[in-house]
């Protein structure tokens, strides 16, 4: 597996590939994840000493090859470019050097350029190409970055994703309709399957990481002043549309409602920028808390009264979305307020929440204010069905199955 970003749970992140990973070496198989060791989210070098090219470690059963990466330290400026290029070049030398004949290569994309190496490597391997598309590259940069399509890296980039499209033996999925925009390049649906992201039961059932002192101390001293816990854990970037969720923190200070309090988990380039409209704004219903390790999630979520999420308004979400932040506040039994402008929506498929309009802080505050003067036990029931709804469609070991078997179909072919 090739993913520029994937991580182990004992680092902030998504953990889509591990949590697979270790489903599929409880059916007998051996898997190998390749990754950048400097991280995206803290903008550090986390795991290769001084002279490291690149170094092998087994977490858990699933092996993890950590490459030394380009750093960058801005935002989505040419030096993240670079990051992802030297990733892709620098996947391929340690990946040939491997004695293991890979059955499947699966390359995914948070960029295409990882596309491109897995493809590269599978045709030296002899081994089946899967290619999973987590975003619709080069749509993502015209819809959010703001591109131009006549821009020339929209052009290449278009056209790398033809061509990975048409050589790939399957297409991993995982936005429901994203087949809808693939299908309109030419490409025939039956290449292309839907495995949305997803909950590691075994994640949240363990009880050993837990949260860091200060933030918990923060939370007990908020519990102890009978505050509701309206809570975000991810990314703070620009599609996150953070500053929506402020606006409402501010509607409730500015009315004299002080029983909510907003409690933002998490790193992102938007981050400082969003501490200082909360100071601008003298927030004192707001608090900010830098990332955690995945595997103190649950513990984060657990303490939460109801879990928010708003995304920028954009008809890129005609395709759907498959955020992991939801699917971790359903498996925790929270209930939740979403802005979004989705296909999908998932919570009123549950009715474990209410969702609203993107980027309309009066409506999210009022959703909030909602859920608020429930009950304690209201609340706990709507958060059980979120519960059940996750564990039925989006569990890793009924996710994992289906992966295994377009590996087995990929193979035959």
């Amino acid at each position: 597996m090739l993913n520029h970003y994937a991580t182990p749970p004992d680092t902030p992140g998504g953990t889509r590939h591990y949590d697979f990973a270790r489903e599929l070496t409880k059916h007998g198989n051996k898997v190998t994840i390749f990754t950048s060791s400097f991280s995206h989210r803290t903008r550090k070098e986390e795991r290769l000493k001084k002279g490291q090219n690149y170094r092998r470690e087994n977490i858990n059963g699933v092996e993890f090859v950590w490459l030394r990466t380009s750093p960058y330290y801005g935002g989505n400026d040419w030096r993240r470019v670079v990051n992802m290029l030297s990733y892709s070049f620098r996947v391929v030398p340690p990946a040939l050097k491997l004695k293991e004949k890979p059955d499947v290569i699966l390359a995914s994309s948070p960029h295409p350029f990882a596309g491109l190496a897995g493809w590269l490597l599978a045709k030296f391997k002899k081994a089946a190409f899967i290619f999973e598309v987590r975003d619709l590259w080069p749509l993502t940069f015209v819809e959010i970055g703001g591109y131009s399509n006549r821009s020339p890296a929209v052009k290449i980039i278009g056209m790398l994703e033809k061509f990975l499209y048409h050589r790939a033996g399957k297409i991993v999925v995982l936005l429901p309709q994203a087949s809808d925009y693939i299908t309109g390049l030419g490409i025939p649906a039956s290449k292309i399957v839907y495995i949305p992201n997803g909950v590691s039961p075994e994640l949240f059932s363990k009880t050993d990481a837990q949260l860091p002192k200060g933030l918990r101390e923060l939370i007990s001293n908020l519990k102890s002043r009978r505050k509701l816990l309206v809570g975000y854990a991810g990314a703070h970037g620009i599609a996150n549309d953070l500053e929506t969720i402020l606006e409402a923190a501010k509607l409730f200070q500015d009315e004299g409602r002080d029983k909510p309090y907003f409690l933002l988990v998490g790193d992102g380039p938007e981050k400082e920028r969003l501490i200082t409209k909360t100071r601008i704004w003298g927030l004192s219903n707001t608090s900010f808390h830098r990332s955690i390790p995945k595997n103190a999630m649950p513990w984060l979520l657990r303490s939460i009264d109801i879990a928010v999420i708003s995304m920028e308004k954009t008809d890129l979400y005609r395709y759907g979305m498959s955020p992991n932040k939801l699917w971790d506040y359903m498996a925790c039994c929270k209930p939740i307020v979403r802005g979004t402008g989705s296909a999908n929506d998932p919570i009123a498929q549950a009715k474990c929440g209410i969702t609203v309009p993107q980027e309309n802080a009066k409506a999210i505050a009022r959703a909030i204010l909602k859920l608020c003067d429930l009950s304690d036990k209201e609340r706990q029931e709507m958060g059980k069905r979120g519960y059940e709804y996750v564990m039925k469609h989006h569990s890793v070991p009924v996710l994992a199955k289906k992966l295994l078997e377009v590996m087995e179909d990929v193979k035959r072919e």
